[in-house]
């Protein structure tokens, strides 16, 4: 589905009913194809019906912010916080340390994406990637052989002239499935653009990718990638490449699709709080 760049009714808290009204229409969707559409992308929109959709739009009742930057971003539009929403998204983006330190002074770019089989990756470049897994993916790469019993390895270098500004290790495992170790860049634009190629380099197949931080987790299972296995504290999860990359939210992981996924995990840890505070075994409960 594509939608394209338009102005006449930005979302906003009281705008929503407008704005939801007008890009249902603009997109040549019924109420109901709307639901259904939303509900099978992104758990936060579990439990909807069209004449939940039909209140919203005539401004009967209003979902949650959660809700109301989901249907921004399912629509690929921006969505334009109050100034208390401002202090909410503040608030949660404590949880974000997916691209913790993605932050450098200078614009660089990928000039070329250079290959190599793991054993014969020159030692200075594999300083670099082993470095950069480490420092921000929390999780070795001998964690993550052992967790998806990798038997081969491979290494994309995105590089700018001679300097390594991101990387992606991939492989199979004992039983020829692909699997994504690894991927990641000095910046968060360079670092679209290496997820970009790396769902370029995997279309039409299905991969075994990765989880450890609770954020990540909540990022992946929203959009129901299924969980294959547990190894310790890694888990592992299986996905069919095209099916991710058509699903809107997965495609505004980095945009709107942050804000969706830091609300969502906030909601997930209150929950879980809640739960605690009332299990017997709680003196404060």
């Amino acid at each position: 589905m594509t939608f394209e760049a338009q102005s006449e009714s930005p979302f906003s808290r009281d705008n929503f009913a407008q704005a939801l009204k007008y890009w249902r229409r603009f997109n040549g969707m019924s109420q109901l194809e709307l639901v259904e559409a939303l509900s099978l992308s992104h758990r936060a929109f579990q439990g909807i019906n069209q004449p939940m959709l039909s209140k919203w739009e005539h401004n009967n009742g209003q979902p949650s912010l959660m809700r109301r930057v989901g249907v921004a971003t399912f629509f690929q539009q921006s969505y334009h916080y109050s100034e208390d929403e401002q202090r909410i998204i503040q608030g949660v983006e404590k949880y974000d340390d997916f691209f913790r330190g993605f932050d450098t002074l200078y614009p660089y770019t990928i000039d070329t994406y250079e290959t190599y089989r793991w054993d014969n990756l020159p030692e200075i470049y594999r300083e670099q990637i082993v470095y950069a897994q480490e420092h921000y993916r929390f999780a070795t790469f001998q964690q993550l052989i052992s967790a998806m019993s990798i038997q081969e390895m491979t290494v994309v270098l995105a590089k700018h002239r001679d300097a390594v500004v991101g990387h992606i290790v991939h492989g199979k495992d004992s039983n020829g499935q692909h699997c994504l170790l690894s991927y990641v860049a000095v910046n968060k634009d360079l670092h679209r653009l290496v997820h970009n190629y790396t769902c370029e380099l995997f279309e039409g197949k299905t991969l075994l990718i990765t989880a450890i931080k609770p954020y990540a987790k909540t990022l992946i299972s929203d959009i129901y990638i299924p969980e294959k296995y547990h190894h310790g504290h890694i888990t592992v999860y299986e996905c069919q490449v095209d099916t991710l990359a058509a699903n809107p939210f997965f495609d505004q992981i980095h945009d709107e699709g942050r804000i969706l996924t830091l609300l969502s995990h906030h909601q997930k840890i209150q929950r879980h709080r809640r739960a605690i505070s009332a299990s017997p075994g709680n003196c404060y409960a």
